[in-house]
């Protein structure tokens, strides 16, 4: 659907919430491993706002969950139309009678679940649910979202809620890159353009090298009454007077998260939170919204110059402009190398460790790398360590990591932080040992992890029980409450280790109470806590 289409579709434009919108994260940023498929508006710092439904409409689903989007509502429209409301406080409350029959019939905090034979129905303005900062929030928000119902493609909510803002993004540094004849892509170049008038920014000359070329630039938005760092909306790059590239965003395919990877430079966001878009790639098209010519190389010859021209605009047309000129010197001599060519599969040996790389896992071809070698880690133990690569690099599919031996399931095979630590992934054994799948090419070992997740109880505040729970390595699989011997409803908040009860659940009693939980984390073990509380009333 066109912006035109959508927009004259509108009715009334209102905001799921009462307060004037600022926004903390804008529609198809780029995030660690996907592009935000939202709005996030603040909510001035705090919990507990009404939440209202933009427009008519039934409640289609409800997730509830300790991570990702926390306690979630989906509506649906009779115009083909989903919005998404997360990081949810609480529910209205006939939706949060349902969930909790659904949650004490299952014996499980998280549920999702489908809300159609509920026939739950809500009116433009009504009051849904309240704000919170529930699942992997960062912190109080409301995350809202446009979707198509069939398709589920995510479509930009500024589309149907407006804003006010007359600031225009901001260029704040550019990066060229480097095709080499091995087919490996370089960082070469660094340089920060100088800011005129009206927005008009100037790079000056910049010397490249002959060959394949590409652009990066690192841009920010804000918003009126905001801090927060924005994406763009927009991004037009001619070259010598002809369009060479465009990235509109209007629309976010699930389908499509890795290729946020693609089209930003993943180690600067890694090392320096950069948001550098980049203009090329072997799959650059594939990403939504772009439109470019073949791969968005730069093609240069010795002693050749190009007029380059940007610009970059947020929604409602705040537009920022940045001219440069490349010029081309010799490209100089290389080095011959081993290279993994990116369209072709791979399979890596060494010692017990192996990689089944399929055809076109690779973003770009990379050096060939195949080393173990033993490093002391972030928690002074020594480890042997299977090294692909030097730094981490994204993958467009996971690849599959096998390590042959006689292992159980206190194993787990760990990819290795660029900080020297140990990030436990999900484990399975085979037939030959044991193995795992990552989207993240770098350095990976292999630890035993017999140690309990450790509980520990806050005690009672605000007639909630509270404990914290916490693993040292493979991470919390899951748990169980009792009270009285009777499971019970603990809500869990993963970004916090907190695992909360209230003492009006049924299964508590007026006067002295029991209370077990159990906790398992991912390699099997199992911690138990037992504790005892008043309830006077």
């Amino acid at each position: 659907m066109g912006r035109e289409i959508l927009c004259a579709q509108q009715q009334e434009r209102i905001a799921p919430l009462r307060i004037p919108l600022l926004l903390s994260g804008g529609f198809g940023e780029l995030r660690e491993t996907h592009f935000h498929t939202g709005l996030d508006m603040k909510t001035e710092g705090r919990v507990g706002l009404p939440v209202v439904c933009v427009k008519d409409g039934r409640v289609a689903r409800v997730k509830v969950s300790p991570v990702g989007y926390g306690n979630a509502l989906y509506v649906e429209h009779e115009d083909g139309l989903t919005t998404v409301y997360a990081h949810l406080l609480r529910f209205h409350p006939a939706v949060t009678e349902i969930v909790r029959q659904k949650q004490y019939e299952n014996e499980s905090f998280e549920v999702d679940m489908d809300m159609g034979e509920y026939g739950l129905v809500f009116k433009q303005g009504d009051t849904l649910a309240f704000s919170g900062n529930t699942g992997s929030s960062g912190g109080p928000h409301l995350h809202f979202e446009y979707r198509d119902t069939r398709t589920e493609a995510v479509l930009n909510p500024l589309l149907f809620v407006d804003i006010q803002d007359n600031e225009a993004p901001k260029v704040r540094a550019c990066y060229l890159y480097h095709m080499v004849k091995d087919g490996c892509v370089e960082r070469k170049k660094r340089f920060v353009p100088k800011l005129l008038e009206n927005n008009r920014y100037d790079g000056g000359r910049v010397t490249v090298s002959a060959g394949k070329n590409g652009m990066g630039f690192y841009l920010t938005d804000i918003m009126n009454g905001s801090w927060n760092k924005l994406g763009v909306y927009r991004i037009v790059v001619e070259v010598e007077g002809k369009k060479h590239f465009e990235l509109t965003v209007d629309t976010c395919l699930f389908e499509c998260s890795c290729l946020v990877n693609e089209l930003k430079d993943f180690e600067l966001y890694r090392r320096a939170r950069e948001t550098v878009y980049r203009t090329f790639g072997h799959y650059i098209t594939e990403v939504p919204g772009v439109k470019t010519e073949g791969e968005g190389w730069i093609e240069m010859q010795e002693g050749e110059e190009k007029r380059v021209a940007v610009r970059v605009a947020d929604y409602n047309g705040n537009e920022a402009e940045l001219c440069f000129t490349l010029v081309a010197k010799g490209a100089g001599s290389e080095k011959e190398r081993e290279v993994l060519d990116y369209k072709c599969a791979h399979t890596l040996l060494k010692k017990e460790y192996r990689v089944v790389l399929g055809d076109s896992v690779l973003f770009a071809s990379l050096p060939r790398m195949v080393v173990v070698d033993t490093m002391t880690l972030a928690d002074g133990n020594r480890y042997d360590v299977f090294m692909l690569s030097s730094k981490e690099q994204p993958l467009r599919r996971p690849l599959r990591l096998e390590v042959s031996g006689d292992f159980n399931e206190k194993n787990v095979i760990c990819r290795v932080t660029d900080r020297k630590m140990l990030d436990a992934l999900d484990t399975k054994l085979g037939e030959e040992g044991m193995f795992a799948y990552t989207s993240c090419w770098g350095r990976y070992t292999y630890a035993v992890d017999t140690v309990a997740p450790e509980i520990k109880y806050l005690g009672v505040s605000g007639g909630m029980l509270k404990f914290t729970v916490r693993d040292n390595l493979s991470g919390i699989k899951a748990y169980r409450g009792e009270v009285n011997g009777k499971w019970c409803l603990f809500e869990y908040d993963a970004k916090s280790n907190l695992l909360t009860c209230r003492l009006r659940e049924p299964a508590f009693v007026k006067g002295q109470n029991e209370i077990e939980l159990s906790v398992w984390d991912r390699a099997g073990n199992e911690a138990k806590k037992r504790v005892a509380c008043q309830r006077n009333n």
